[in-house]
């Protein structure tokens, strides 16, 4: 319903008009200014903008068309909700006031009933637009807050990250490592260097979120892609007694498979490496991953089963954003970032679980 804090504004060069409206709009307890011309009407609402503008449609030097569009092609007053007085009923006029912006019509003689309708109407959507761009407004002052803390945090933690990452680099030129040793060492500096990735690409989920992310495809190879995970997860694979088996449709050459797709390097390790996680986390035991890959036409089809169900409570929305079930430090961001991350890369992703195994298939483009 409208409030004191709605005002309307009565444009008519007639003042029996004027009064008549005054008298019926008083009852909606709004305020209300008056302009008897289409010039006062532009220099009032320079003063103040109202929420309503009730306007006549046939006045002297300047008619109710011209002031609609001069306020229509103005940003500052573009928005205010403008209902057009007529004592004509003439179909091509009124058609004509609402291809300029207008929202409605009123005629004379004036129905008070119908009058007061259709003002307290215009005035809540006038309310409710008004909201809107106050919401608007604060969630694009959150995301600019969100993105100066994310950049600022990155920048924070690239410093201590670096330092952890100069020590396996030195450990590193000591001929007296053994290979286990060596193995250990170039298995942290992986993981620091995926870590930097992913401080880096902090700000880019945002951007794939607000379609701002600046996507730039090469050709990957998801055999390596899928080892160097394998070797990076192995304290988890060991700690599940599980392993890894990639298999390459189509390929003789067990000693010898690749699988060219168009990706981005760090895109996939991130997408790949949450998937394979999860999957690990959710088998049982001395359990067998499976990773299978095959060409679809133009795509590739990259497929990962392990053993385990997907919880019911959870199957519909398993892509949505902070979708989680039975993981008590769970964000319920790995499946939906991923999804982000897939699409991002003109590809999808799917989910398909039963009574005994899950399958997660992601396609993209292949190379």
């Amino acid at each position: 319903m409208p409030n004191k804090n709605s005002q309307i504004l009565i444009v008519d060069d007639n003042l029996e008009n004027i009064r008549v409206l005054g008298t019926v709009l008083r009852q909606l307890k709004c305020r209300i200014a008056v302009a008897q011309n289409g010039a006062q009407a532009l220099r009032a609402v320079e003063e103040q903008i109202p929420d309503l503008i009730l306007l006549d449609v046939m006045m002297p030097d300047m008619d109710g068309f011209e002031v609609c569009e001069t306020l229509k092609a103005n940003p500052k007053t573009q928005d205010i909700e403008i209902v057009f007085v007529t004592a004509a009923v003439n179909q091509t006029d009124e058609l004509k006031g609402l291809s300029l912006g207008a929202v409605d019509y009123i005629h004379k003689p004036f129905a008070i009933p119908l009058v007061q309708a259709k003002v307290a109407l215009h005035l809540e959507r006038a309310r409710n637009k008004k909201e809107l761009r106050l919401k608007n407004a604060a969630l694009e002052e959150n995301a600019k807050l969100r993105e100066d803390i994310e950049r600022m945090t990155r920048h924070d933690l690239k410093n201590p990250l670096n330092a952890l990452m100069g020590y396996p680099q030195l450990l590193l030129l000591d001929d007296n490592l053994n290979a286990e040793q060596r193995d250990y060492l170039e298995q942290m500096l992986r993981a620091g260097n995926e870590m930097l990735n992913i401080i880096n690409n902090s700000l880019d989920l945002f951007k794939m979120e607000t379609g701002r992310y600046q996507y730039r495809p090469n050709t990957l190879d998801m055999v390596t892609l899928i080892q160097e995970i394998s070797r990076d997860l192995r304290m988890l694979l060991q700690e599940h007694q599980t392993h890894i088996n990639i298999q390459v449709e189509n390929q003789d050459d067990p000693e010898n498979q690749s699988f060219l797709i168009l990706a981005e390097q760090s895109l996939c390790y991130s997408l790949f490496a949450n998937l394979i996680r999860n999957a690990i986390e959710a088998s049982s035991l001395n359990d067998t991953i499976a990773v299978v890959m095959r060409y679809d036409n133009n795509d590739a089809v990259i497929s990962i089963t392990n053993s385990g169900t997907v919880p019911e409570s959870i199957r519909n929305t398993f892509f949505a954003k902070y979708s989680t079930a039975g993981k008590p430090h769970g964000t319920g961001l790995g499946t939906y970032s991923a999804k982000l991350m897939t699409e991002t890369q003109n590809g999808s992703i799917k989910m398909s679980t039963d009574s005994e195994k899950t399958c997660l298939t992601v396609r993209l483009p292949a190379s």
